[in-house]
């Protein structure tokens, strides 16, 4: 995919002194480069023109709120002006592991790596609600690994809600921010009302269930991604396949992170924790 910002990171790098590697990815706001500063890899991200200033002050303000090792650590922000137009671009750590979603495509993970990747996003979530915030867009895409392969980080906080600031999602909207494969039901039906620490908490669920077993807890046989974005949204029966196979391996914690409302979950971070069998 040919970067359309690449122009913009040359040039940031020319007058910074920074080594421009590659292009790692693009998004609905920014897109990512490989840098070299200083003799280390980062990941240097140049925001598009007409991105959300008052989102992208959450996002910035979160992750420097973040400071946890399963969490992308932000280095610092900085402006550039190009052809009389300026650029919000940020210098993060660059994880060298690639996504989840990558090493997905080879199929299931095993037990153990499961158990140790439930484990780090957990403690990180764990971390998230300790600064009030839920992040609202754990998925495969959002997860990269260290690069021993084996640590996983959760990155990109564009949709986070921190919970002591006013909501900036309309009311009147159907659906609220989330990636809807991975979203809560209180997301796909926007009930702000609702939206906590256990939304993570769900979308953590689902990604493990579908390391563990290739399926989404919701999906039956023959569903597509929107058959079972609509059985979340109406709070349908979990695919009881699912529900023996969790039980059968002693996952049985999967079942209660993906309850169909919050209650239904574990309550606090601590007993989640306590809970994961590692």
């Amino acid at each position: 995919m040919k970067s359309n910002l690449d122009i913009i990171a040359f040039a940031i790098c020319e007058k910074e002194g920074y080594e421009f590697i590659d292009f790692v990815g693009g998004g609905t706001f920014k897109e990512t480069f490989h840098i070299v500063m200083d003799g280390c890899s980062y990941a240097l991200k140049v925001f598009r023109n007409g991105y959300s200033p008052k989102r992208t002050e959450r996002e910035l303000e979160a992750m420097i709120k973040c400071d946890h090792p399963n969490i992308g650590k932000l280095i610092f922000v900085s402006n550039f002006i190009h052809d009389d137009q300026e650029y919000l671009y940020t210098v993060e750590e660059y994880l060298a592991g690639g996504t989840l979603t990558k090493k997905l495509e080879n199929g299931c993970l095993s037990i153990d790596e499961v158990l140790t990747i439930g484990k780090g996003l957990i403690e990180a979530v764990s971390h998230i609600a300790g600064q009030n915030l839920v992040h609202r867009d754990i998925k495969p895409d959002n997860i990269l690994f260290r690069e021993n392969g084996t640590t996983p980080v959760i990155v990109d906080f564009g949709l986070v809600r921190n919970l002591t600031d006013e909501s900036l999602t309309q009311t009147w909207l159907a659906q609220g921010p989330g990636s809807p494969y991975f979203a809560s039901p209180e997301q796909l039906n926007n009930q702000k009302e609702l939206i906590d620490w256990r939304t993570d908490q769900f979308a953590v669920g689902i990604v493990l269930s579908i390391c563990c077993f290739g399926i989404h807890p919701y999906s039956n046989k023959g569903d597509n991604p929107s058959d079972v974005v609509i059985r979340v949204a109406h709070r349908e029966p979990l695919n009881q396949d699912f529900v023996a196979r969790a039980n059968e391996i002693g996952l049985n914690s999967l079942i209660k992170m993906v309850s169909q409302w919050p209650i239904g979950r574990f309550r606090t971070p601590e007993e989640l924790v306590k809970s994961w069998p590692l």
